[in-house]
């Protein structure tokens, strides 16, 4: 798959169709320093990269391994630091009784599968985490979670101190209640 066939797929969030990182195994190439931190930004030695095409570019070739998280094309496997998840999720909306989460990195997706959120503790506060696609998950960023922790109050979903939020008939977990 080109770069322009995968910058062509990711102009619109919707139908994405991802290169298909899981069949290449090539080589680890080392030397360069990309990270993602818990904003969600991305960085190159360092350096903030603010061009998101070229953000959204490595998101999709992005994969995540045994051994941590990796940019993977047919020739070069370069590795990512990762701060939490690499995706993070900027807003939601209703599709019925089914919520769509929206990320930072132009792709969006339905809360319709089972177990696809799990909860960590970080920094002593339970913190969930989504799985978006494949084996990478994203996190809610503070202003998203504040409003989701509404609707799942709102609609009281506690069970053995958990708060779970509703999509699609499936309960969710999105914190713990002190």
């Amino acid at each position: 798959m080109s770069i322009s066939k995968i910058t062509k797929s990711l102009e619109s969030s919707k139908d994405i169709k991802f290169p298909p990182v899981h069949l290449w195994n090539p080589e680890l190439c080392i030397g360069q320093l990309i990270s993602i931190n818990r904003e969600g930004e991305w960085f190159y030695n360092n350096s903030l990269i603010k061009n998101q095409k070229l953000v959204n570019l490595f998101a999709s070739v992005l994969r995540k391994d045994a051994d941590g998280y990796f940019l993977v094309t047919p020739s070069e496997k370069v590795p990512v630091e990762v701060e939490i998840a690499p995706y993070m999720i900027i807003d939601f909306k209703f599709n019925g009784n089914i919520i769509e989460l929206i990320t930072n990195l132009n792709y969006s997706f339905e809360l319709d599968q089972q177990d696809c959120i799990r909860l960590i503790d970080a920094e002593g506060t339970s913190l969930p985490l989504i799985k978006v696609r494949d084996e990478l998950e994203g996190f809610f960023s503070r202003s998203v979670y504040y409003r989701i922790i509404d609707f799942a109050l709102e609609a009281n979903h506690v069970e053995n101190g958990i708060l779970f939020l509703e999509s699609n008939s499936n309960l969710y977990p999105v914190g713990k209640i002190a």
